[in-house]
């Protein structure tokens, strides 16, 4: 199996370059992060037409997430629970055979001194919760990926002592990530690439940080042991980054026996 994850940044601008993406690459899964269209705007007629199935929950302008796969996904469900649905656009889980596919939009965070940034540590604590109540590390192929708005190492970030502390690189969501990943996931990216210089992001604001690599490594792929046991390898694909219109993100995807 093939699975990837994908922060589109608005799939109505990036349909192009997803649908095109799923034609080269073909992979069993992909998971979109911040799709920012309501579910009635979601381009399913689009998708389907191409011979995809998906599934997802979005809003107008912010957030969403969906699951793009070849055959329907199963046990669809949305959000942590016990928030009124508030997280329904930022988490999505689905079955896929006997892998169970958590997608995740993490919380960015703002400002270290803001609310926003509390609410991405609260997030990340309820993720843990919410990974605990319905999976065994042990027996299940549970697979975590997306935006996970964290660099865990000073290796995931092109200069570490510049930007830190930053709220996707310091101490308290470096601790919060860990206790999360801690419930029983190994690191798929880094088991099959471990060298530095390889990131996910590469911010528009910053000029030329794609071609002088000032990225940062945001996107993850986790998975259970017996699922990252199966892992074979796991690839960044920079190429969309450089073309014309491109979400901030790239893809990134990991092979399965």
């Amino acid at each position: 199996m093939r699975l990837a994850t994908f922060n589109c940044n608005s799939i109505r601008v990036r349909l192009p370059a997803i649908l095109d993406w799923l034609d080269q690459y073909s992979p069993d899964v992909l998971a979109l992060q911040e799709t920012k269209a309501a579910d009635g705007d979601f381009p399913l007629a689009e998708i389907t037409a191409r011979g995809w199935q998906a599934a997802y929950r979005g809003e107008k302008s912010y957030n969403g997430v969906a699951v793009i796969a070849r055959r329907p996904p199963e046990n669809v469900s949305f959000g942590l629970g016990g928030d009124g649905g508030a997280s329904e656009t930022r988490l999505i889980r689905v079955d896929i055979g006997d892998i169970a596919i958590v997608n995740t939009y993490v919380p960015q965070g703002q400002d270290l001194t803001s609310d926003k940034f509390a609410f991405k540590l609260e997030w990340l604590s309820r993720l843990r919760s919410f990974f605990a109540a319905n999976f065994n590390p042990a027996t299940d192929k549970v697979l975590w990926l997306g935006d996970l708005n964290v660099a865990p190492e000073p290796m995931d970030v092109y200069d570490s002592k510049a930007v830190w502390p930053h709220v996707c690189h310091c101490r308290e969501v470096v601790d919060a990530f860990r206790e999360t990943a801690g419930f029983g996931f190994v690191d798929v990216f880094r088991k099959h690439l471990p060298e530095p210089g390889v990131y996910t992001f590469w911010d528009y604001r910053q000029r030329k940080s794609l071609e002088l690599n000032r990225g940062w490594r945001i996107d993850h792929i986790l998975a259970t042991p017996p699922l990252a046991g199966l892992s074979r390898a796991c690839r960044v694909d920079a190429a969309p980054r450089r073309a014309a219109r491109p979400s901030d993100h790239t893809f990134v995807y990991a092979d399965f026996s």
